[in-house]
């Protein structure tokens, strides 16, 4: 299950300023020092203890201290937009955060470093769960189309960045606004491995994409996908054995 914490005026684009909900969910996760992932927008960040964690919630921004990217140090670009991921009790806080600049504390061997970003206007609260999320990397890229349930006017068609038992990430240009939680008609053709995809599905997000003119778009599958559950756990399995013929 998701949900979007926002407050009216911010959900039709009139104020960019976070809800109080999401200040709330903030200012616990600097209290509890919570494990934060941070990350590109086409990729999913979710939170370890080598990503980083909430520090201290300031007035307009979030201090982060040391963050990562896998095992090594990632050094963050003030202006870059990322996606941020939030250690939450029952699941995880999502967002997109801009970077603002290097933060430090402390002194000697207490000292602490990590990075100031922006309060995210909105967050996505998903449940933990153990859905098996794949990136997509094909020769020739599979395409996806939106499309209205009933009407079937195009929303929007664009590249498919990942996929799980759940549902997918696209990045596309889009003819007409869509906001989280509506319906849509999703198609979906890849070249090789996963079966086709055409059924209903809800948006779940929508971020500025870092490609001019697109964004990417989070779509929930309504209905199950047998066949797309079989053939993502037979490509997780068969990743794992070649790992092990390598090691």
């Amino acid at each position: 299950m998701r949900v979007w914490f926002q407050r009216v005026a911010s959900y039709l684009g009139f104020d960019d300023a976070p809800d109080a909900s999401v200040v709330a969910i903030l200012h616990t996760a600097a209290v509890r020092s919570a494990s934060i992932g941070i990350g590109t927008l086409d990729g999913v960040a979710l939170p370890s203890p080598l990503s980083g964690h909430g520090e201290e919630l300031e007035t307009e921004a979030l201090v982060i201290s040391r963050p990562h990217e896998g095992a090594a140090r990632r050094e963050l670009v003030t202006g870059e937009t990322l996606h941020l991921s939030i250690a939450a009790d029952n699941g995880f806080h999502h967002g997109s955060v801009v970077v603002l600049g290097r933060w430090s504390a402390g002194s000697g061997t207490s000292r602490r470093y990590g990075y100031r970003v922006s309060l995210p206007a909105v967050l996505l609260h998903e449940e933990r769960r153990s859905l098996h999320r794949v990136p997509v990397a094909f020769d020739l890229a599979p395409r996806a189309m939106l499309s209205r349930p009933v009407s079937l006017t195009p929303i929007g068609e664009g590249v498919v960045i990942d996929i799980s038992e759940g549902g997918l990430c696209l990045r596309a240009e889009l003819t007409t606004l869509v906001r989280p939680g509506e319906p849509v008609l999703v198609k979906a053709d890849f070249p090789a491995f996963f079966p086709p995809i055409h059924g209903y599905a809800t948006i779940a997000h929508v971020m500025n994409s870092k490609q001019a003119g697109h964004m990417d778009i989070g779509v929930r599958f309504t209905e199950a996908q047998p066949e797309l559950c079989h053939a993502i756990r037979a490509l997780e399995l068969r990743r794992v054995n070649r790992a092990g013929a390598v090691a």
